[in-house]
């Protein structure tokens, strides 16, 4: 619920709708003071209590006579980019509090919130006239608190309205004669306005579609969702009005291979949104899980590391806009799974290492014929989750890159992951700042124990050269001997062969063998390799797990001869 609600919450506040400025097709008046506006939210189905003629502060939300949240939002949050907890102080002018907020990031909004705060937090605001926030160091506002004890009671009394069912909205007529739908495991169905009514079954699951009109114009698909031995519950997505509304609906195995269900909504729009939630039966229960809010239409459900369950093979919406317009951006690869009842990011489990591997190659490719901003920053996206940031930033043509991109987008302000940063120098920081910022590995230091065996290699000048290669053929001294190079200044290392060349990525000594994850190029083309490198004394063994060399086994190498040096 939060979620949902910060982000519409957000664009209010930026565009300077707080307070009494409420959109009234949206926002029901329920009760108002001097300081604030309380309302029943139609599309988020809450209580909210907001306050009057600012553009940020402090709100209240109800979604019942249980529970509150409180969210403190302003457009200079924007730098908190992962939703976790952060240590704050509320300073009112009364007293202080001292705790933890979490960050919501949805949407790239800016804010912090409790739920069910403690007795502590709220004795701080009573009868104080404004309040201020520490965070790192740095405050914001002051905020109002006018009018907060009467606000805290008329929200109260607006829980209870919405309770009673004071507010709810009638239901649209159903638009086609109710009638079953079988749904086989592992189907996806699409569904439109005209199939409110209908009923799809599928092995243990029963899902009756409807919707309800909301007054300002948006819908919201409902999904009642029954078990056989487990009960029912209720999935809600928003959805586009009259003739817009769709999704989909599926049965699917989600985890330990017991099928599940898949329900989406889309909003409508050029490239919005399409929001997820699954339903799974647990142990006394049918429990729903929130999969998320996607750009553009539909999530298409497959096994990706074929153990019987599916995962959602989606992208890091984050990289849309951020290095070039949406048409020219081509994100990360993002994959989503239900682990132990929850929805979790995938991406980097070992199972799912091929699939990012297929990503990366096919992404540096793209990357090397077009050489743009958007599509160079999903590459690097890409090759981080890997272990090969430096590796793949290396291999791509900067200048080129940054010939074309935008000037714009390397203006950065307090809603793009800067914190506080103003101006990127160019391509290569704006996509490190912001990586590091989301959460992507952009270093890859390599250990002494490497950089010495690649020191050692790289003195052989002349390179090495496979024991039985012909001198006119291929990996011999004279035609592409294989050679080593380590920048200290960088710490970066690389292999060079016959028209190619390999980047290190993730590396390590075992014993008197070096294994080392190599990111290729040569010809056009890009590949992963991960090899094996070991001393015999002068002579050099070679062993590659994927065949970068083309060879059945194990190639061993010798120095190439000192070359003569030409003469004055």
């Amino acid at each position: 619920m939060v979620r949902a609600f910060f982000s519409c919450l957000f664009l209010l506040i930026i565009a300077g709708a707080a307070g009494p400025a409420f959109s009234e097709e949206r926002y029901q008046a329920f009760a108002e003071n001097r300081g604030w506006t309380v309302a029943y939210d139609r599309q988020d189905k809450v209580c909210i209590a907001s306050p009057k003629g600012g553009k940020g502060g402090l709100f209240f939300v109800r979604p019942n006579g249980k529970d509150v949240v409180v969210l403190i939002a302003s457009g200079k949050l924007g730098w908190l980019t992962n939703e976790e907890d952060y240590d704050v102080v509320v300073h009112t002018d009364r007293r202080k509090w001292t705790g933890t907020m979490r960050a919501n990031v949805t949407d790239g909004s800016g804010g912090l919130y409790l739920s069910n705060p403690h007795a502590s937090f709220m004795a701080a605001l009573r009868d104080a006239g404004r309040m201020t926030l520490s965070v790192d160091n740095v405050s914001y506002g002051p905020f109002s608190l006018s009018g907060s004890n009467d606000t805290l009671k008329q929200l109260a009394d607006c829980a209870r309205a919405l309770e009673r069912g004071d507010f709810s909205p009638a239901k649209t007529e159903e638009t086609s004669e109710a009638q079953e739908v079988t749904i086989g495991s592992g189907m996806m169905v699409d569904w439109t306005r005209a199939d409110f009514g209908k009923t799809y079954s599928g092995e243990d699951w029963t899902l009756t579609l409807s919707g309800e009109e909301n007054d300002e114009g948006t819908a919201t698909a409902v999904l009642t969702v029954r078990h056989k031995e487990k009960g029912e519950t209720v999935i809600r997505l928003e959805t586009g009005p009259d003739e817009m509304a769709r999704g989909q609906i599926g049965i699917y195995p989600l985890q330990w291979a017991v099928p599940g269900v898949v329900f989406s909504s889309f909003s409508g729009g050029a490239h919005c949104c399409t929001a997820v939630s699954l339903a799974h039966a647990s142990d006394d229960a049918v429990k729903t899980v929130e999969l998320g809010t996607f750009d553009g239409f539909g999530v298409a459900p497959a096994d990706l590391d074929e153990d019987g369950n599916v995962e959602f093979d989606l992208r890091d919406d984050r990289f849309l806009y951020a290095f070039s317009s949406y048409a020219e951006s081509v994100p990360p690869v993002k994959i989503m799974g239900l682990r132990d009842g929850e929805a979790r990011d995938v991406t980097r489990e070992d199972a799912f290492r091929p699939v990012v591997e297929r990503r990366l190659t096919a992404s540096m490719r793209a990357c090397f014929e077009q050489s743009t901003a958007g599509v160079c920053a999903g590459a690097l996206g890409n090759a981080a989750l890997l272990g090969y940031y430096p590796a793949a930033l290396e291999l791509m043509a900067l200048e080129e890159i940054d010939k074309q991109m935008e000037d714009y987008f390397l203006d950065c302000d307090d809603t793009t992951a800067c914190k506080g940063k103003k101006r990127f120098e160019d391509f290569a920081e704006a996509a490190g700042w912001r990586l590091g910022n989301w959460g992507y590995e952009t270093g890859a230091a390599l250990d002494d124990k490497v950089t010495a065996f690649v020191a050692e290699l790289a003195r052989a000048k002349d390179g090495f050269a496979a024991e039985d290669a012909d001198p006119e053929t291929e990996y011999s001294c004279d035609m592409g001997p294989l050679t080593f190079e380590y920048d200290a200044a960088k710490g970066k290392a690389l292999v060079r062969g016959y028209e190619y060349g390999c980047n290190f990525g993730a590396a390590s000594v075992l014993k008197e063998s070096l294994v080392v994850d190599l990111l290729c190029s040569g010809e056009a083309d890009f590949w992963l390799d991960r090899h094996i490198y070991e001393r015999d004394g002068e002579r050099l063994m070679s062993l590659s797990a994927t065949g970068a060399l083309d060879t059945g086994g194990a190639t061993r190498f010798k120095p190439c001869p000192a070359k003569a040096e030409p003469r004055p």
